[in-house]
């Protein structure tokens, strides 16, 4: 059964001092009371959130945060026995205010990664530097509220759970009806614009074309994406729970396989966008374009080289011609181009990590089998004389692969390679989504505003 692959609780660590942030009573209500309730009305409750708590320290800093009795919350009460050193304190500062403060946050996260927390609540700012040296070391990522509502949001829903801290989307359990309802841009941009095409009666076919762009196209890619980070996230969850931290490399990610199937998904809905809606431009713009003529569809589109239908559109709106010749939206362009066109017709992308070679992973084949095969031999003793040389050989083989993989360390967690100019650069897909989605935005805005001036 698939779901017995999938980790069911997320942990996350309270900061205290974030309660003291938090101004707002509506904030600290729906972090975890509302959302607890919201769970507990989740008919199968496939998915659950823990919050951990150092009550501890409520006297030492005069804070109270009052916790319903059925909230999901794991109070510490003692602080830890192993302190870990995530933040170095020099002697001479240990006895300050700055030493005392060290000290705290050295158990805030201590706590946190014992037990096995990957997201830490804090409405403090922390050194940019160091909160990535803290997530690539231990898993761990330092969040704000609004950071960590979008989190949960994605685990809820990869289970199509739909919760929303920030819109009314509460036991809907269709995802093509809660993204309608809470995403901003389709409600206050898309649909305007399908609303603004209608008023003129456009023919069947525009009409036809608008719609599948605004409530399946456009709707499928937050779905999708929505998967993405799910998956990303339980491979992350199942990292830390299995002790596959600093930087260690898990050489069985089985959830990348879900990664891999909606990163090249996403890509196909994200490049089929672009030219559904050059075709959008072309039709209410009365271009004149016909999709049924090859010579039509070989002009219409947005990259620089479709120079005749770029002139239509300098010619019709300065802005929107301006927008999608830019150097940042043509780099965009190409870039996810090339990999969407390499998934096509070569080679389909993998989510794989870069791995960096170790100390570790560069020892010989000797060293490895008597470290390895110490108390194991490869094949049974019982059935070792049954099958022939080269099988056990193979085995070896595959052992020390695996061995070898599990001591490297990661490197960046998804990447192609996309040549430019005779250069070899290195493409995140997972990465860059914000990116793919404020140009695919941008775009529709300015094709929305061009169509309400003309």
């Amino acid at each position: 059964m698939m779901w017995n692959l999938i980790n069911n609780n997320l942990k996350i660590f309270i900061d205290p001092f974030t309660f003291l942030g938090l101004k707002n009573l509506e904030e600290r209500i729906l972090l975890v009371n509302t959302f607890k309730h919201y769970l507990s009305l989740i008919d199968p409750n496939l998915c659950d959130v823990t919050f951990f708590f150092p009550k501890y320290v409520e006297e030492e800093l005069g804070v109270r945060r009052t916790f319903l009795p059925d909230d999901k919350v794991v109070f510490i009460e003692k602080p830890p026995d192993h302190l870990i050193n995530v933040f170095p304190i020099h002697p001479d500062l240990e006895s300050t205010e700055i030493g005392k403060a060290g000290k705290m946050l050295n158990e805030f996260f201590s706590i946190a990664i014992q037990n096995k927390c990957i997201f830490y609540l804090s409405e403090n700012d922390f050194d940019k530097k160091k909160q990535k040296e803290i997530e690539d070391q231990y898993e761990i990522q330092i969040v704000k509220l609004q950071e960590l509502y979008k989190k949960i949001e994605a685990y809820t829903q990869g289970f199509y759970n739909y919760f929303k801290f920030r819109y009314a989307v509460y036991g809907i359990n269709s995802p093509d009806i809660a993204h309608a309802m809470s995403d901003e841009f389709h409600h206050r941009t898309l649909i305007y614009l399908e609303a603004e095409i209608n008023k003129n009666n456009p023919n069947k076919e525009l009409k036809e074309r608008v719609r599948s762009f605004v409530h399946n196209r456009y709707i499928d890619i937050l779905i999708t994406i929505d998967k993405i980070n799910f998956f990303k996230l339980q491979q992350r969850i199942y990292d830390v729970e299995h002790g596959f931290i600093n930087g260690r490399y898990n050489n069985k990610p089985h959830l990348q396989g879900y990664i891999r199937y909606y990163i090249n998904y996403y890509l196909f809905l994200l490049w089929g966008a672009i030219d559904h809606l050059a075709w959008i431009i072309s039709d209410i713009f009365s271009f004149g374009y016909n999709p049924d003529i090859g010579r039509d569809r070989r002009s219409v589109g947005l990259h620089k080289d479709k120079k005749e239908f770029l002139e239509k559109i300098k010619n019709q709106n300065a802005d929107l011609y301006n927008f999608i010749i830019s150097d940042e939206f043509q780099e965009w362009l190409y870039f996810f181009g090339q990999l969407r066109h390499q998934n096509a017709h070569r080679e389909m992308f993998a989510a794989a990590s870069l791995l960096v070679e170790t100390d570790e992973s560069k020892i010989s084949d000797e060293e490895i089998d008597r470290i390895i095969y110490k108390d194991v031999p490869p094949i049974p003793k019982e059935i070792e004389h049954r099958l022939p040389p080269e099988v056990i050989e193979n085995q070896k083989d595959l052992d020390r692969t695996n061995y070898r993989i599990s001591k490297m360390k990661k490197g960046i967690d998804h990447f192609a390679l996309i040549p430019k100019n005779g250069q070899q650069f290195i493409f995140d897909p997972v990465s860059r989504i914000e990116l793919d989605m404020k140009n695919l935005r941008g775009l529709i805005q300015k094709v929305f505003d061009a169509y309400t001036k003309k």
